[in-house]
């Protein structure tokens, strides 16, 4: 996708892509809202989704798209699917995009929707139950958020749990991403690289390993449960497994969920795993929710 069609058939498909979630979204017997917050003297764009019973809990979700393209509108149609069929409300954060801002100020903003969400679950809502999700460049922006909540102390405490999507936790880039040649599936190896370093143009590559910027290399001590999702044809399969095992080993509670014969993304193909995988992913955060409520 480097050449100009390729850039043109890409912005088509992003396009395409916004529009076919909002059919899908309203085909659902969740209701849609759009709300700006204020936190942490930043104001935040939100596309909420409220089932029409009693919410169990409060899902917030970091959408992908590599840091630079796409928005919050592409996951409405999965967004709304998911508040329908478990009965929760999802809060996705529109974050601004990359290049035109540093990847600081998008973690900024999902930072400043997290805590207006901590703080406003229960008014908002009707429960204070939270799970954060992020999906591809939006797991590695929630996983850095959980880390400045955990470093501000009791607002990680209510989060019961986090569900991490086929994302990127070393922006060096892990020996897998590096390895990948131009024939990778759904991501193009060099491309990805390129990235890494067009984000972060004034480091270096031990700079790019520091833990703001690198989750893969933080103290991932006293965070929530966490579900890390990839599939085996995903270029991203070390950056999931080598996060889940230095989590496993500091805070003790991860788990690695392995889609076989699956590529980056494969959650959204419709396939007979990407099914499996979703009602394993809605009976987890129910679990999850359940056990917050049992504790409370």
């Amino acid at each position: 996708m480097q050449t100009a069609i390729g850039r043109v058939a890409l912005n088509v498909l992003l396009r395409v892509a916004e529009i076919y979630p909002l059919i899908r979204a309203g085909q659902t017997s969740a209701s849609r809202s759009l709300k700006t917050i204020a936190a942490l003297d930043r104001s935040v764009k939100l596309r909420i989704f409220r089932p029409d019973q009693e919410c169990r809990g409060v899902v917030l979700d970091c959408h992908g798209g590599g840091w630079t393209i796409g928005n919050a509108r592409m996951a409405d149609d999965q967004n709304a699917e998911l508040a329908a069929r478990i009965g929760v409300a999802v809060v996705s954060i529109d974050y601004r995009r990359a290049l035109s801002n540093p990847i600081s100020a998008l973690v900024d903003d999902c930072e400043a929707a997290a805590l207006w969400t901590i703080e406003h679950a229960l008014e908002e809502f009707g429960t204070d139950r939270i799970i954060v999700k992020g999906s591809s460049a939006g797991a590695h922006l929630a996983a850095a958020m959980l880390l400045r909540l955990r470093d501000r102390g009791m607002e990680i405490k209510r989060v019961a749990g986090v569900m991490l999507f086929f994302g990127l936790y070393d922006f060096s880039g892990t020996p897998m991403v590096r390895a990948a040649g131009p024939e990778t599936l759904i991501l193009h190896g060099p491309t990805v690289r390129a990235t890494l370093c067009k984000l972060t143009p004034d480091m270096t590559e031990d700079e790019r390993r520091a833990p703001s910027v690198s989750p893969l290399y933080a103290d991932l001590s006293g965070l929530p449960p966490a579900l890390f999702v990839v599939g085996t044809k995903d270029m991203l399969f070390e950056d999931s497994e080598r996060m889940a095992s230095r989590w496993l080993d500091a805070s003790g509670n991860a788990e690695l969920l392995i889609a076989p014969e699956s590529p980056h993304a494969f959650n959204r193909m419709g396939t007979s795993v990407a099914r499996k995988v979703a009602r394993y992913v809605e009976d987890w955060i129910l679990e999850r929710l359940g056990d917050n409520e049992a504790g409370s």
